[in-house]
């Protein structure tokens, strides 16, 4: 019997390879919004000492436009107001490099994760136990 990957299992696959990864660009604690018991509507949140915080919104589809990833950012700029440090969209297409977007002034910028953040990604991993 062939498995079939569903979107929902890529994207959560995906949130845990960004979880992963940044964990090797920070000492501060990477943590998934969802593992909180709470939906924050963003993925992932690093804490800042200061109280601040840097919001992750992850997005791993087949292809996108820039008008869709314009969107997705701007949702994460809406739902992250309140002490929000700086906000990042990771997002990945098939058979492509994780990519990373965030705003500078009023243009967006985007780049490989590992010239923004000076480490690879990294597909994390599998906690299955092998029969």
């Amino acid at each position: 019997m062939t498995k079939v990957r569903t979107g929902k299992v890529k994207g959560s696959a995906f949130e845990y390879s960004c979880q992963y990864s940044l964990r090797n660009y920070t000492a501060y604690p990477v943590i998934r919004t969802s593992e909180r018991g709470f939906q924050m509507q963003y993925d992932l949140r690093i804490e800042l000492e200061s109280g601040k915080y840097i919001a992750f919104e992850c997005k791993r589809l087949a292809g996108f436009s820039w008008n869709e990833l314009i969107k997705y950012f701007k949702k994460l700029e809406k739902v992250t107001k309140d002490n929000c440090f700086n906000r990042f969209l990771l997002f990945k297409g098939n058979n492509q490099p994780c990519l990373v977007m965030w705003k500078q002034d009023e243009s967006y910028n985007v780049c490989t994760f590992e010239d923004y953040f000076g480490v690879p990604f990294e597909k994390h991993k599998s906690t299955r136990v092998k029969k």
